[in-house]
């Protein structure tokens, strides 16, 4: 899993979301022949629009999943693992998905798996935190513009430096 491309790490889950939709799809489109010549054009047109734009979403949150991963990069190069780094970006699988894959790169996949179980995270925890405890978020335009639209962040460390990172963290607890 560490060999794959971090954007596909940081959004695992969102591409998997995207291929299961991307199926749908087909299925819907193939398999349901006779759905397209029934005679609302108006409703037929909307149908479409609804199901063809519904793989882009998982993907505009991947793009934002990719830029968390790039920060947290940065700030646990630079900072160490910290769970003060961590507490803003824990609020969905997709964040968490992100933080592990950075927490991966640089040697703290331990001590994020970790404090990701004491603050009661499991695998199965797939829904946003917000969605239960205040549903009317989804519909406000700063909900959309973090999780869709993020901006991209440049990042400020390299492949070669979280290499050298790693090497040396992991030369002590070789030496033990």
């Amino acid at each position: 899993m560490h060999y794959l491309h971090p954007y596909i790490r940081a959004g695992i889950l969102l591409h998997l979301v995207t291929i299961a939709e991307a199926i749908l799809l087909y299925i819907l489109f193939n398999k349901l022949n006779g759905w397209w010549f029934f005679n609302y054009p108006v409703l037929k047109m909307v149908i479409f629009i609804v199901f063809c734009t519904m793989p882009m979403f998982p993907q505009f949150d991947a793009y934002s999943r990719y830029q968390n991963y790039k920060e947290l990069v940065d700030l646990f190069y630079f900072n160490g693992f910290d769970r003060r780094l961590v507490k803003p970006f824990i609020k969905s699988r997709c964040q968490r998905d992100a933080v592990m894959a950075a927490a991966v790169d640089l040697g703290f996949e331990r001590k994020c798996r970790i404090y990701f179980q004491k603050k009661g995270y499991r695998w199965y925890h797939f829904f946003p935190d917000i969605l239960f405890s205040n549903p009317g978020y989804l519909c406000c335009t700063q909900f959309w513009s973090t999780t869709f639209f993020t901006k991209k962040y440049i990042s400020k460390v390299n492949k070669k430096m979280v290499r050298q990172f790693r090497i040396q963290n992991l030369t002590p607890l070789l030496a033990a």
